[in-house]
């Protein structure tokens, strides 16, 4: 009997030329963000998330946002997204010909005042005005919402804060919420609760799930977030990024692991592992060191090898 409750494909939202770079020191030169970000197109995925129009000190490493966005190859099918934190960015963003802005505050007060100087409330107010600005403008926003399932200062996240959240979000017109684990602390359990519930209480919202693997949990909640009904999440290429504001940061989960796991349980992505490995190399080339996937090391699960004629003397 077939307990497994599966979809038939997922959309996965590339996230590694923002949130896969911009925790590097070393400064990646701009015409190989663009090269990355094209090559990426390349590969066929329905969103792409570009840069980031967060202040050029707080994130030096995407101070070229502007001179990123403005040299893309756009692809037709594929939605290029900029991550937007405060009304400052908004009023760089509107020139950038993003096809989505995505709205990020944290959800926990600590790591808002860490991250953005303002808490969580005084955050979602300012978000109004940016609201209004994408709408003005003819552009789609999400509503993104990092810590959401766990704070490195404040622990679990209360279900109440983001159902408050959430809410405020739908207030201002937004039908698409990315709920993020900005710091890997969540377990399938967490994430199919959490999920559930979320769904249950704002029914009509496209969720989306931004996973980090610090604690090699990742690909679990994935499937614990299919079983609730999720069909969406962001991946970096390599495994590559994490966040500035978080202690011990380490990154996203990587698109080819994602891929490839997904490709065994019979569920489509529209991308192809291998043309992803190729990107993962190149991105392994661009940051100069090794990446986190388990699949660019080992390889594909269905990759045979030639059998050995002899039995192979084992080493002491």
């Amino acid at each position: 009997m077939n307990r497994f409750h599966l979809p038939k494909e997922v959309e996965i939202v590339e996230v590694g030329p923002r949130d896969g770079l911009q925790i590097e020191s070393r400064f990646i030169p701009t015409e190989e963000k663009i090269k990355m970000t094209d090559d990426l197109s390349d590969c066929g995925f329905k969103a792409i998330q570009v840069t980031s129009v967060a202040h050029p000190k707080a994130v030096p490493q995407l101070a070229d946002a502007e001179e990123v966005m403005a040299k893309i190859k756009r692809r037709p099918g594929t939605v290029y997204n900029v991550l937007v934190p405060n009304y400052r960015g908004a009023e760089r963003v509107v020139n950038m010909n993003a096809d989505e802005w995505e709205l990020m505050l944290s959800v926990s007060d600590s790591h808002s005042i860490s991250n953005a100087n303002k808490t969580t409330k005084e955050a979602l107010k300012e978000h109004e005005k940016v609201a209004r600005l994408a709408q003005e403008n003819g552009v789609i926003a999400r509503g993104g919402m990092a810590t959401a399932l766990g704070c490195p200062f404040e622990g679990r996240m209360p279900i109440d804060k983001l159902l408050y959240v959430i809410e405020a979000y739908e207030s201002m017109g937004i039908r698409y919420i990315t709920v993020a684990d900005t710091i890997g602390v969540a377990d399938p359990k967490h994430v199919y609760e959490t999920m559930v519930q979320v769904q249950e209480k704002f029914p009509d919202m496209k969720y989306n799930l931004h996973l980090h693997n610090t604690r090699g949990m990742a690909l679990a909640n994935i499937y614990a977030a299919l079983q609730a009904g999720v069909t969406s999440f962001d991946t970096a290429i390599g495994g590559l990024g994490g966040c500035p504001y978080v202690p011990n940061a380490t990154g996203n989960v990587a698109t080819e692991d994602v891929v490839h796991m997904l490709e065994l349980m019979g569920i489509e992505t529209g991308l192809t592992f291998d043309q992803l490995i190729e990107n993962a190399s190149f991105a392994e080339q661009l940051v100069g060191h090794p990446l986190e996937s388990a699949v660019y090391k080992a390889g594909h699960s269905n990759k045979l090898h030639d059998a050995p004629k002899k039995q192979v003397k084992q080493a002491d």
